[in-house]
């Protein structure tokens, strides 16, 4: 299983990278920071699961990438979403020819069909104005290969002119699953949000913070320690025992993130 999953990884960014130009095969990490600094990856390093910052470009390659994945294995339900109707209708004639390889396709807009009849048996299109799903870029591959991108636009600064979205590509069957029935249910309007999405959102911020909160105590610590090296009449028994009843205090802080994250998350799935 695991072996098939690294396989469908490496075919699939393969694919999108195919579809960038050289300069654009680096995708910017979410939630991680090296020195201080953004953490860039090339494409094909990049982990499923993991939240990286797209371009617009990069994430059209994705959307594709799954769309030509899907096609090439053949025989799976494809879900497909676009923010602009004009979006879809550059894209339908090349649908309607894939879709006769797959089980089908369901097409997520903005906007009216004004000939449903025109569309291929096999493709489903679902007008999704005013929808939550707005805010997102969805390609989802459901059956073999199982294979989701999903993300979702940021606020873009008035300063910036390159507006970017947050998400993640996954392989994992269950991951998709779960996509899959999150987007069903914000489609019928019973749900209002993407869970899976969300959740694993909260995660990885929490690692994060974790990470972030470690590196710093530590830092203190290497510090202290040094002075206490340069000056050993300075560590009386009583500033000893602060310093590891400060670690202490700091260790219980850092478990109760995780926590908080995780009551968070079964708080939200009530």
């Amino acid at each position: 299983m695991e072996h098939q999953q690294n396989k469908l990884t490496r075919e699939f960014l393969m694919e999108v990278q195919h579809r960038l130009p050289a300069g654009r095969r680096l995708v910017q990490e979410a939630f991680t920071t090296d020195h201080r600094r953004p953490v860039l990856v090339r494409l094909t390093q990049l982990n499923g699961e993991t939240f990286y910052l797209f371009n617009e470009i990069t994430a059209h390659a994705f959307s594709d990438a799954v769309v030509e994945v899907a096609a090439r294995h053949g025989g799976t339900q494809l879900t497909l979403s676009y923010q602009f109707f004009g979006e879809f209708q550059a894209q339908q004639r090349r649908l309607q020819r894939i879709a006769q390889k797959l089980e089908g396709i369901c097409v997520l807009a903005v906007g009216q069909l004004r000939t449903p009849s025109e569309l291929a048996s096999r493709v489903e299109f679902r007008n999704i104005e005013g929808n939550p799903l707005t805010r997102y870029r969805i390609a989802l591959s459901e059956g073999s290969p199982a294979l989701a991108f999903v993300c979702r636009e940021l606020p873009q600064s008035k300063s910036s002119d390159n507006p970017r979205s947050l998400g993640f590509f996954t392989v994992d069957p269950d991951t998709v699953d779960d996509l899959a029935d999150d987007i069903e249910q914000v489609v019928r309007g019973v749900g209002f949000r993407l869970d899976t999405f969300q959740k694993l959102e909260l995660l990885h911020e929490t690692t994060q913070r974790v990470a972030r909160e470690l590196d710093s105590y530590s830092r203190r610590m290497e510090l202290a320690i040094q002075r206490a090296r340069r000056r050993p009449d300075l560590l009386t028994p009583q500033r000893f025992d602060r310093i590891v009843s400060q670690a202490i205090a700091k260790m219980e802080q850092l478990k109760e993130i995780p926590r908080r994250a995780l009551r968070s998350i079964n708080h939200s799935a009530r």
